[in-house]
């Protein structure tokens, strides 16, 4: 098993660039976000992690040392187009990867192993975490044929009046197939009102293969919180500090 953590971001919102730190970096209750990501992936070797970097890249590097594989994504186009850069050093892989983000601390070490568990034993090409939030968040709306089946994600930004009231939504982290993933990835397009290249976007991509998709859910909605704002990272600091005093 191998694992691509997304970290190329500014985190303009959280005021990243006023601490000149990347968003990775940033500190929750004393800590940068993606150490708490890193402790809930350590079943997974250094070795078998690829970090992409962008703004401030090299304090990523000098924080988290030379164990780690980094890549280093040079302009910012999307989820999609930051995962390839990791073909440079999985690319000869033949196995599964996960793709997560360096700004989620809460989702649990149960919850990505369980996507490993749960990819594996439905022999799917492309597993990914969802979960049903009321309020609806802006997050990506699971979209499904008549017959259940997961056939593409619809961002927040494209959804139609209809689609915006789905209440299940995707939660950011798949796990490819990486003998597919390569090849679907360069087929994702940025046809959406951001012009970007989503992860979600393989998803259309393989259902026209008639490739296997699977979901897994996660209940507990703390794992779905992403740091994004400020009033996010306070959000996810009370909820550590929480933790940690249990």
């Amino acid at each position: 098993m191998k694992a691509i953590i997304l970290a190329a971001g500014k985190g303009t919102r959280i005021g990243s660039e006023a601490a000149d730190l990347p968003k990775a970096l940033r500190l929750a209750n004393g800590r940068p976000l993606i150490s708490y990501v890193l402790e809930n992936i350590d079943f997974l070797a250094p070795q078998d992690i690829c970090i992409v970097v962008g703004y401030l890249g090299h304090k990523v590097k000098e924080e988290l040392g030379p164990a780690y594989h980094y890549v280093e994504q040079t302009e910012q186009q999307g989820t999609a187009h930051a995962t390839k850069y990791a073909r440079a050093v999985f690319g000869d892989y033949d196995g599964d990867i996960m793709v997560l983000y360096c700004d989620m601390p809460l989702l649990s070490r149960e919850t990505y192993q369980s996507m490993f568990r749960e990819h594996a034993e439905h022999r799917a090409a492309n597993t990914l975490l969802a979960a049903h939030i009321h309020p609806i968040p802006a997050f990506g709306r699971l979209i499904r044929d008549e017959n259940g089946q997961l056939i593409r994600i619809v961002e927040e930004s494209a959804c139609t009046p209809q689609e915006r009231l789905i209440d299940e939504v995707n939660v950011g982290i798949q796990v490819l197939d990486s003998q597919s993933m390569w090849k679907y990835l360069d087929q994702v397009d940025n046809n959406n009102p951001k012009g970007e290249y989503y992860l979600t976007g393989i998803i259309d991509v393989m259902v026209r293969d008639g490739l296997k998709q699977h979901v897994v859910h996660t209940a507990r909605l703390e794992e779905t919180w992403g740091v994004n704002t400020l009033e996010e990272l306070h959000q996810v600091q009370k909820e550590l500090h929480r933790l940690e005093g249990k």
